[in-house]
């Protein structure tokens, strides 16, 4: 009988559900790697977020911004005089030319800025033709330690043929205007 018993208690213990202690072990090392994640994601997205709002600039006035485009400007007139080369340099200048149509004479004009070219139409070349003008004009200026070459070519297509015996060429002050009666 005893050997039944041990047999008993062996099988007992054999088919004895004992609850494990590891079952909930895998559920809180998901949780903790997610919970692990999410911390990980908040601080890279703060840390993103405060780099985006130090380098955050409002938009600012165009007034603003032309202050500071003109102050550049003199800035850089007062840096680059101290460069000997910088007065051969070329520099943008604002189109000497202005074309727009006149309806009540049925003309095209131009006017043309003398001022660059020392205010002598003489330094320009105007090539008209039946709907096509053509502007040249070129000056040099030279000082004790400077020398300045402004020159200036434009080429304009007007949508309608121009009566090329009919061109007249003022010149009022700094301004020379040509008038370019439209042919019939």
């Amino acid at each position: 009988m005893d050997e039944n018993k041990d047999y008993n208690e062996e099988k007992i213990d054999e088919y004895n559900v004992i609850p494990h202690k590891h079952t909930g072990g895998w559920i809180k090392f998901a949780l903790v790697l997610i919970v692990l994640f999410l911390a990980c994601y908040l601080a890279v997205y703060y840390v993103l977020d405060q780099m985006r709002h130090a380098y955050y600039m409002p938009a600012m006035p165009v007034e603003s911004i032309d202050r500071i485009l003109q102050e550049q400007d003199r800035m850089f007139e007062r840096d680059m005089s101290a460069f000997p080369m910088h007065d051969k340099a070329m520099m943008v200048v604002k189109n000497p030319v202005e074309t727009y149509k006149d309806d009540n004479l049925d003309a095209y004009k131009m006017i043309i800025n003398l001022k660059p070219f020392n205010n002598n139409p003489d330094n320009l070349s105007i090539d008209i033709q039946s709907n096509k003008v053509s502007i040249k004009g070129k000056t040099e200026k030279t000082g004790k330690h400077s020398e300045k070459v402004y020159a200036f070519s434009q080429s304009f297509i007007l949508p309608e043929n121009i009566d090329i015996e009919k061109v007249s060429k003022q010149k009022h002050g700094h301004k020379y205007i040509i008038t370019m009666p439209i042919d019939d």
